[in-house]
């Protein structure tokens, strides 16, 4: 499936330079809170029930590096008509492996009850946003966690105490070795949300 490039057409008189490829790349990423805090941060942004992490968009560009979603871009893409939060969800999806995880535990019944999202692209974390392919994954309820801004887990809600020490140690290892650490707290998915909603 290829990313969508563009879901309605332009309204007469849209921005001049609007872009086809970065409305078709553009994903939602997360950043620390801490990143908004001064205030200067370049882009659109939303605070999620999650405190620590906030949710932006970027443009994925060759090589995997990401430009971060400016107001310009916004205001080009909204005077075009464009839900570019929409595109930038379906965007999202359309680039995520299936199955979605690039690795996962599985118990002795063959159930998964982690996966990892470490992926090439850097949007690892971005795909907890797929909340219905992780809910057909952990059909009993899961839990997320990102301790690196480019690596999350999603992991099964029932949890014998083995396996809970397992995740509460991939978490702290990977958030302390990181060179991009996000946060080390375990999450429940609707945290992911907007506090406004």
């Amino acid at each position: 499936m290829q990313p969508l490039v563009r879901t309605v057409k332009p309204r007469h008189g849209a921005a001049p330079g609007l872009e086809d490829r970065d409305i078709g790349k553009v994903a939602p990423v997360f950043i620390p809170s801490s990143s908004v805090e001064t205030g200067g941060w370049i882009g659109p942004y939303s605070i999620l029930r999650a405190r620590s992490i906030v949710l932006t968009w970027a443009v994925v560009q060759s090589g995997d590096s990401i430009r971060y979603v400016d107001h310009e871009m916004q205001r080009e893409w909204e005077a075009g008509g464009i839900d570019w939060q929409a595109c930038a969800l379906r965007n999202l999806r359309a680039l995520s492996p299936q199955p979605l995880g690039a690795a996962a535990l599985f118990r002795e019944d063959g159930e998964t009850w982690l996966i990892s999202l470490l992926h090439p692209d850097g949007l690892g974390p971005s795909r907890l946003l797929l909340a219905d392919e992780l809910a057909r994954l952990f059909p009993n309820g899961y839990r997320v966690a990102l301790p690196e801004r480019n690596r999350a887990f999603a992991f099964a809600c029932d949890l014998d105490a083995e396996d809970a020490d397992t995740v509460d140690n991939l978490i702290r290892k990977n958030y302390a070795r990181s060179e991009r650490p996000l946060s080390p707290e375990i999450f429940e998915p609707e945290d992911l949300l907007s506090a406004t909603l």
